[in-house]
């Protein structure tokens, strides 16, 4: 009898440890808790892993070429920026979005006028997004663009645990529809139909001063070109007053032999007429 309760109670503890380890996986998009390595499917060079190896992913759907999918973009900020704030974080993702895709075969619908009014606010699990007009003014009519645009934003935004739903507004009012295929008032849940399975690309967003780094990098190495271009311009330049000097000084000489072979011939034809003539 004692046996078959320790088997029992065995296997409680067995259960209840697994269901506590499941219970503990992080929700999706968690750049403080979630596995930091790549999908298996993506291969990284040396260089590449260095990069990232203190930073957090953050992903980003843009739509492919026929503005029929969305396709994940995974870009890497730095822990430091990751853990300011989750509004904080939600506004690096909607302003990268702006900025648009880093690979070629993907698009953004986004019009790059669009800019963020204020602060992102989190109301419960919903992000509230406000944009000013350009965002709908400068967009296109069409519906399948229309479509990429909200949920690229709705679906990035919801990558992070608190978010599932996004309220957008237009200048800090909500407003009916966006281009009149789509209300517009109500909160976006993700969607997840559209998502491409395709491999993403992967790239890293620079810290200000990574990017101040690498703008000091750029201004020197064009500085460098200008000293060169310089010293070639002033080699070039002796070059062709030599090359004008050294022409001068031909022409001169060719001047003085043409006046030499003058002479000789009027010298000559002197002494011809002399000999020809009878005295």
């Amino acid at each position: 009898m004692k046996k078959q309760l320790c088997i029992i109670f065995l296997c409680i503890m067995i259960i209840t440890f697994i269901a506590g380890m499941a219970g503990c996986s992080p929700k999706r998009g968690n750049p403080e808790d979630e596995d930091l390595s790549p999908a298996s499917s993506i291969s990284l060079s040396e260089e590449e892993a260095r990069q990232i190896s203190d930073k957090v992913p953050i992903n980003l759907y843009f739509a492919n070429e026929d503005y029929t999918k969305l396709k994940l973009e995974i870009r890497y900020i730095t822990i430091s920026e990751a853990k300011k704030s989750v509004n904080h974080l939600a506004e690096i993702i909607v302003n990268e979005l702006i900025k648009g895709p880093k690979v070629k075969e993907l698009r953004s619908a986004i019009p790059p006028e669009t800019k963020l009014n204020s602060k992102i606010e989190i109301d419960g699990d919903v992000a509230i997004v406000d944009f000013n007009s350009e965002f709908r003014d400068k967009h296109p009519e069409d519906k399948a663009k229309e479509k990429m645009t909200i949920y690229s934003i709705v679906n990035s935004l919801t990558e992070l645990k608190e978010i599932d739903k996004v309220q957008f507004l237009i200048e800090g009012e909500k407003v009916k529809e966006f281009k009149g295929n789509f209300r517009f008032n109500n909160a976006f849940p993700r969607t997840t139909s559209i998502i491409s399975m395709d491999t993403p690309s992967i790239e890293t967003i620079k810290t200000q001063e990574e990017s101040e780094e690498e703008k000091d990098r750029e201004d020197k190495d064009k500085e460098k070109d200008r000293e060169r271009d310089d010293k070639d311009g002033d080699k070039r330049e002796k070059d062709e007053k030599d090359k004008d000097r050294k022409d001068a000084e031909d022409s001169d000489y060719i001047m003085e032999e043409e006046d030499v072979f003058s002479d000789t011939i009027d010298e000559d034809v002197f002494f011809e007429i002399i000999e020809g003539e009878e005295f």
